[in-house]
């Protein structure tokens, strides 16, 4: 663009301009995004911050930027018309900041010639406009610590699934918001408690927490959704299958058939053509202990893994230490055996040393005899030249006692050498003996938890309760089995999880029912329900003015759920990190400016003790988060950070780059692990997969990619139709779920078998 003239700009005069101008109102909108997007208290180009009127008058490298009253004359008038060798902005600067316009440049000057005048920055409400139906981007996930369920921010809306039914459960929505939304704005981040009774999500300048709410259990209007199947279809599957039915039913649609079996499990056939379905046993009592024992056994492997490589490391160290061992030993027997001849050399020399002495002295004692003690020429020459041979044996009996004193040096340094590298290598033999003691631990440990989930899987097998009533849901989405011990248990059909149960009492007379909505009631000598009305309510809204500046990017509950991070800040200009109460929803501490650009992403260490965070600075940060005290900084990533996450045993961390990388960090040494490439575009997120080394990525590349912390790929969810933002994984790695810019929100089994696809609700 083609500057002003200085002679029309100093003429412009309008009625505009001849009002008050105000800097907040009518300046700072245009310096904004043209000049302090370089000239702000982060960057700070020139030392010259022209956030605030006072600032630009203090200027920097080249002086005031203004000068009162003299717009003409003022530096930012001068620089905007590009007079006198200055253009700013610059040509092709990085900002994307454009040249003032003429009417912009008048507005400057005009301003200036005023007084630059300042007042108080405006604060104005942000008017929500309602989104458009096609803007449903999926930028967030969230699961429950079991794998159970799973939370997407799906636009303004979050939507909640029961992995163990494969089912849309609810849209969790705000009564103050329109059309079930749970914030104004686009969701940017979510996070359930440890326990899972809580979901906090954030959104723009504010944040939610949401809490399950335990409803009573439906025990009315029950309606019967199953009828028994037919004794010809029983006959036909008794012999398909060679088991003896209890009990049976037929789904609401005919197509699926549940029988009770003699042999204690619950079993869905296909009606058409009797092949089984699935084969439903267990409880919500094995179901934990599985998980329980299934972690045990990864995280063992995970220590046996880490013990060996330590192991490993050590021999590698011993190696070289062995080298030096060589050669300091060699050193002493080289030094040894020269030592000897070096000593023998030290006697002739002093002896001719003390003859030379004895021959000055002589000569010395003559010519003090003399009258006058003036020796005549002979005498004085025979004098010098005794001195001189003094001196030569002197430095003669000099260097042969270094030579001795320099091969004992070697043969001390040595011997010091030998001392510490067999200290070295004693430590060293210490070591890998914990390690191989640690392993053996390990191992006894992980046998034990093998030998018990071995059990486990047996006893469910042979469990003694008999099926005595079955029935469908009205969906045929999970299925009931009234046992004879009085349990009342339910299961998702669509992974045989068990999902809810009750106890009662063990009553032969009996009916088991479903209703509608999918409670199921069993009618003993007393009723008892599974399936209550259950639902998640606000609890808070934290929106404090002036709290949150911008987007809260990341959320995140400590380990003992009693407090809630949250990441954010001005874009360009402060990440900062704030911690709440959860109980009661107080800010606890400010960590102001903890980056020089947002906070995007947040981790605790799974003892609660650090965090991690990463932001738009490029920066991974580690942090105790009792003192505040910077622990750990991360330097590598070229770009944002969009992710970061402790390994379960919190000796790696991992973080997404958004120049398309992983990187993974060595927290005891506090260095770079790897660096992992393979994506062409932003990595948007990651997680650590259960109690392994595995890590789950999402990417702009339009994959969800499984890979190591040591750069191993595992499997790659390829060719997915859009951008993908976020992905998080069950403990077991069975399930992994996908979410991006195109509103579906995607299920693989752990092979990568695509299991189901929800889009908006």
């Amino acid at each position: 663009m083609k500057p002003l003239p200085l002679i029309a700009l100093l003429c412009t005069s309008t009625a505009a301009l001849a009002a008050d101008l105000d800097y907040y109102r009518d300046v700072y909108p245009f310096l904004k995004t043209n000049c302090i997007s370089c000239h702000n208290k982060t960057t700070t180009k020139a030392d010259l911050n022209m956030e605030t009127p006072e600032l630009m008058i203090k200027g920097g490298e080249s002086g005031p930027s203004i000068i009162l009253g003299n717009g003409a004359e003022s530096l930012v008038v001068m620089a905007s018309l590009h007079t006198k060798d200055m253009e700013m902005p610059p040509p092709n600067n990085k900002s994307g900041a454009m040249n003032l316009t003429p009417e912009q440049i008048a507005t400057l000057k005009a301003w200036i010639d005023q007084g630059a005048k300042g007042s108080a920055m405006a604060e104005r409400a942000v008017v929500m406009q309602a989104f458009s139906a096609s803007i449903d981007p999926i930028y967030t996930v969230a699961m429950t610590k079991d794998g159970r369920y799973v939370a997407c921010g799906r636009s303004n809306h979050i939507d909640l699934y029961d992995m163990a039914t494969r089912q849309f459960v609810a849209q969790i929505s705000d009564p103050a918001e329109k059309k079930g939304a749970a914030h104004r704005a686009l969701i940017q981040s979510l996070a359930f408690s440890p326990d899972g009774t809580r979901l906090a999500s954030g959104s723009f300048r504010e944040v939610k927490i949401w809490k399950l709410a335990q409803g009573k259990p439906v025990t009315g209007n029950a309606k019967t959704s199953s009828v028994p199947a037919g004794a010809d279809w029983i006959k036909k599957m008794a012999t398909a299958g060679k088991v003896t039915v209890l009990s049976s039913a037929l789904s609401a649609d005919g197509k699926q058939v549940v029988t009770g079996c003699a042999d204690g499990s619950v079993r869905v056939w296909d009606a058409a053509t009797a092949k089984p379905v699935i084969e439903l046993r267990g409880s919500l009592a094995t179901t934990k202990k599985m998980a329980e024992l299934e972690w045990t056994i990864a995280s063992q492997t995970l220590e046996q893994a880490f013990q060996k490589n330590e192991i490993t490391r050590i021999e590698a160290q011993d190696k070289a230490l062995d080298i030096l061992l060589g050669k300091a030993k060699e050193a002493i027997v080289a030094m040894n055996k020269v030592l000897p001849e070096k000593q023998k050399a030290v006697t002739p020399t002093t002896e001719a040393k003390t003859t030379a002495k004895k021959a000055v002295d002589e000569l010395a004692a003559k010519i003090k005899a003399l009258p006058g003690g003036k020796p005549d020429a002979v005498l004085a020459k025979q004098f010098r030249d005794a001195q001189d041979k003094l001196i030569t044996t002197t430095m003669a009996e000099v260097s042969a006692l270094a030579a001795v004193s320099a091969a004992q040096s070697n043969v001390k340094d040595a011997e010091d050498d030998v001392k510490r590298i067999s200290d070295s290598k004693a430590a060293d033999a210490k070591l890998v003996a914990a390690a191989n003691a640690t392993i053996a631990a390990s191992k006894t440990l992980q046998d034990k938890a093998t030998a018990e989930l071995a059990a486990v899987k047996l006893a469910i097998t042979k469990t003694t309760a008999k099926p005595i009533a079955v029935s469908f849901s009205a969906d045929a989405q999970r299925v009931a089995a009234l046992l004879d011990d009085g349990i009342l248990r339910v299961w998702g059909t669509a992974t045989g999880m068990p999902v809810e149960e009750s106890a009662g009492q063990a009553v032969p007379i009996t009916t088991l029912t479903s209703a509608p909505e999918g409670s199921f009631l069993a009618t003993q000598a007393v009723t008892q329900s599974v399936g209550s009305s259950s639902n998640w309510v606000l609890e808070r809204k934290i929106d404090q003015k002036g709290l949150f500046a911008d987007r809260v990017n990341a959320v995140r509950f400590s380990p003992d759920g009693q407090t809630l991070a949250t990441g954010g800040g001005e874009l360009t200009r402060s990440g900062d990190i704030i911690f709440f109460d959860v109980a009661t929803g107080k800010a606890t501490r400010t960590w102001k400016e903890k980056h020089s650009d947002t906070v995007l992403c947040l981790d605790y260490s799974p003892d609660g003790k650090q965090l991690a965070s990463g932001g738009a600075d490029k920066i991974v940060r580690v942090t105790d988060v009792t003192t505040g005290k910077p622990l750990n900084l991360f330097e590598g990533h070229t770009h944002h950070v969009m992710g970061v996450a402790f390994r379960s045993d919190s000796r790696v961390l991992a973080s997404a780059g958004a120049e398309g990388s992983v990187m993974t960090w060595n927290m005891s040494l506090g260095e770079r692990k790897k660096k992992i490439e393979g994506w062409t575009k932003e990595v948007t997120s990651l997680q650590f997969i259960g109690a392994t080394n595995q890590i789950v990525t999402s990417a702009g590349d339009n994959r969800i990619r499984i890979v190591t912390d040591d750069g191993t790929e595992v499997r790659t969810m390829a060719k997915l139709p859009d951008f993908m933002q976020a992905a998080v994984s069950a403990p077991n790695g069975n399930t992994v779920i996908g979410g991006g810019e195109d509103s579906q929100l995607r299920v693989w089994d752990g092979t990568g078998k695509e299991l189901a696809v929800f889009g908006a609700h």
